[in-house]
């Protein structure tokens, strides 16, 4: 009789908790000028999490993703974060661009609810005393070091540099300004303007457009593209570089044979190369009868993958204190060839870079 209670209880157990969820909270722009990036990682991460709550969740309760749209008004996602927050969310996940993630970490803090896998690779997210804040992709640093590596290799000399004076701006340049000096180089040309007062025609002039070999731009993709615009129209033809963050806007540029270097913080998602977990979400976008292979769903669903981990990680009953300590015990993951390391002294994530030529229909060939 004893055993029959037990295991009776032991049922109850196992049914209630599979009934249980865990919810975790995001916000992305779904609407407005980013959606693209936004409906691209979230479809993504759900790619993941719809796999693992298919094979029954984790510990037998399964992942509620639940995405609220901040049509990238990071005003919109401060208070997503808030609501999300007070539905019980015991993570924070996968806030797309800068301005939505700082807000969203904000609140995160706040509240000491982990903050995971911010799409952004801005500096003051990794910034010591972030407790809470668990970055996957590498920041603008390792990206734009990159860039730096690259004109180095080819022996470029005059580059110029163009930014919005906001504050991460001036942190990639002299970033970029440091590395240069220890080759003995510095800027050839270097325009910043104010957010509300951009002039791209005056930026064109300054920025030397004939002389310049290379310019490194450091702004919102669109700006940056009809930046582009104007310094082919002034009789310029060099190579532009640009993060990762521009998004997909310079397919009609590329197409006309102008030269865009984009670096990239995610393996090239189109073939796996030495990277199965691209095998493995090719496999899973096939399965869902998607097409719309790329960068960002790429990104979504490798960041789907830490927090999973995180999740299975947890000892106990699932909390945000119990999700914050797992993922300060992370430590060193490699997720099908794609490493990265999260600890308690370590909330970096991953430094791969690589470096992409913008191609038409939002696509890059390496």
């Amino acid at each position: 009789m004893k055993h029959l209670l037990a295991l009776v209880a032991l049922t109850v157990t196992l049914v209630a908790s599979a009934q249980e969820k865990i919810l975790i909270g995001q916000s992305a722009p779904l609407t407005g000028p980013a959606a693209a990036a936004g409906t691209a990682f979230v479809g993504g991460a759900r790619l993941y999490i719809d796999q693992v709550n298919r094979a029954g969740g984790v510990k037998g309760r399964l992942v509620e993703l639940r995405t609220l749209d901040d049509m990238y008004v990071p005003e919109r996602a401060a208070a997503n974060a808030k609501t999300l927050v007070d539905a019980g969310a015991i993570s924070l996940f996968g806030f797309v661009n800068t301005p939505a993630s700082v807000a969203g970490a904000q609140v995160a803090v706040e509240n000491r609810v982990p903050f995971i896998a911010p799409a952004t690779g801005v500096s003051s997210l990794r910034q010591p005393g972030n407790d809470y804040v668990f970055n996957v992709r590498s920041s603008f640093k390792d990206e734009t070091s990159h860039i730096v590596s690259h004109l180095q290799v080819l022996g470029i000399k005059r580059i110029g540099f163009f930014s919005l004076e906001i504050p991460e701006s001036k942190v990639m340049f002299d970033h970029m300004g440091g590395l240069l000096g220890k080759g003995g180089q510095k800027f050839f040309t270097a325009v910043n303007q104010p957010p509300g007062k951009v002039d791209l025609k005056k930026a064109a002039e300054e920025l030397k457009p004939k002389e310049v070999q290379a310019i490194v731009m450091f702004c919102p993709g669109k700006m940056c593209a009809d930046l582009v615009g104007e310094i082919r129209k002034q009789g310029g033809a060099p190579t532009f570089y640009t993060i990762s963050s521009a998004g997909d806007v310079f397919g009609e540029l590329a197409a006309q044979g102008v030269s865009i270097a984009v670096t990239q913080v995610m393996p090239y998602p189109w073939t796996v190369g030495a990277f199965p977990i691209v095998a493995k979400y090719q496999q899973a976008m096939k399965a869902a009868d998607d097409t719309r292979i790329g960068y960002w769903s790429l990104e979504g669903y490798i960041s789907a993958q830490v927090l999973v981990e995180g999740l299975r990680r947890i000892n106990g009953t699932p909390s945000r204190a119990s999700m914050l300590a797992a993922m300060q015990n992370l430590g060193h993951l490699n997720l099908g060839g794609f490493d990265l390391t999260i600890d308690q002294n370590d909330r970096s994530g991953s430094h791969f870079t690589d470096l992409t030529l913008a191609r038409s229909g939002g696509k890059y060939i390496r």
